[in-house]
């Protein structure tokens, strides 16, 4: 892939579905500022049509594929947020789709995806990318991948566009699965500046990029547990792994008591109903794992809020 240049396909991704997704608020967090001691800023994907920024990707994806292909319709393996922007958009445009979704999947994401019309099947982390292929041999139907995919990249690359057109000079962190989201910000944050930095941060019982980079391929880890039921993944992209090793500045983990830490800033202090998975770079921020200054700015990548806010509430008192 010609990282110099992927930007310009971000840019043309940003076209084709800017009709159909909303350009989220870009918000600095007041408390949280003051808190930390610099300016913290939030990109609020939360409030995304399908609450979640993978309806960027997915539309992408899905608005590419020929009248033959969307014929047979659309399957994916999913945590849950990718499923439901599959969902949106198999029922924007009255095609078929499956979504096979984790049995850790969280109750709310699985009746938000058969509220729209899709029909879902439940397998295990592990098994849920071989039970979708094979389905999708078997019927005729294409496959979405949640984040290993060009086009999916491509769609999740429109945020860093929104948040360059109004800042430069600072530092992305960005929530880190099978690395999807990240390949795409930082192919688009490299390709048209030089002062942005981007850094990912997973989960610490499920370090795969930290692994993988160490070792200079993608390589699988055991799953642990975690608060961020969003970033399961337990390999990197094939694809995406190359551009996260040569384009993003730093990868670094977080543990659950820190997520914890930071919804509770995220949802007492500001307000915001979000995921865990969304609160884990405010978490690395807390746990001393991103070195800043009173200068700079951190712009979090707030990915989703697919939760309630009284299981936010059991998640922090718990």
């Amino acid at each position: 892939m010609d990282y110099r240049n992927g930007y310009k396909d971000i840019l043309k991704a940003r076209e084709r579905i800017r009709d159909d997704i909303y350009e989220t608020p870009l918000v600095r967090l007041n408390y949280v500022s003051g808190y930390l001691g610099t300016s913290v800023y939030a990109k609020l994907e939360n409030m995304q049509k399908t609450n979640s920024f993978k309806i960027r990707g997915a539309l992408n994806k899905i608005k590419k594929l020929s009248n033959e292909e969307l014929k047979g319709g659309v399957i994916t393996a999913s945590s849950g947020n990718h499923g439901k922007g599959v969902a949106t958009c198999a029922k924007m445009l009255g095609i078929p789709a499956k979504i096979i979704l984790p049995d850790t999947a969280t109750e709310i994401k699985r009746k938000m995806i058969k509220d729209l019309g899709a029909e879902v099947i439940i397998s295990s982390v592990e098994e849920r990318f071989i039970v979708a292929n094979e389905i999708a041999k078997k019927e005729n139907m294409t496959f979405i991948h949640p984040y290993d995919d060009e086009d999916i990249l491509e769609g999740q690359g429109t945020i860093a566009v929104e948040i360059l057109n109004k800042m430069d000079h600072l530092k992305m962190i960005v929530p880190i699965g099978g690395g999807g989201l990240i390949s795409g910000i930082a192919m688009y944050t490299k390709g048209v500046t030089r002062w942005s930095e981007v850094i990912g941060v997973e989960p610490v019982n499920i370090a795969r990029y930290t692994r993988s980079l160490k070792e200079n391929r993608p390589t699988e880890v055991k799953k642990g547990k975690t608060l961020a039921d969003g970033l399961q993944s337990i390999k990197p992209g094939d694809k995406v792994f190359s551009i996260v090793r040569d384009l993003v500045d730093d990868v670094v983990t977080c543990e659950d008591k820190n997520i914890k830490k930071a919804l509770d800033l995220l949802y007492n202090k500001e307000k915001l109903i979000v995921e865990p998975s969304s609160a884990i770079g405010l978490g690395a921020i807390l746990e001393g794992k991103i070195k800043y200054d009173e200068r700079d700015k951190l712009v979090l990548i707030v990915t989703g809020g697919n939760i309630e806010g009284s299981s936010v509430e059991k998640i922090i008192n718990s």
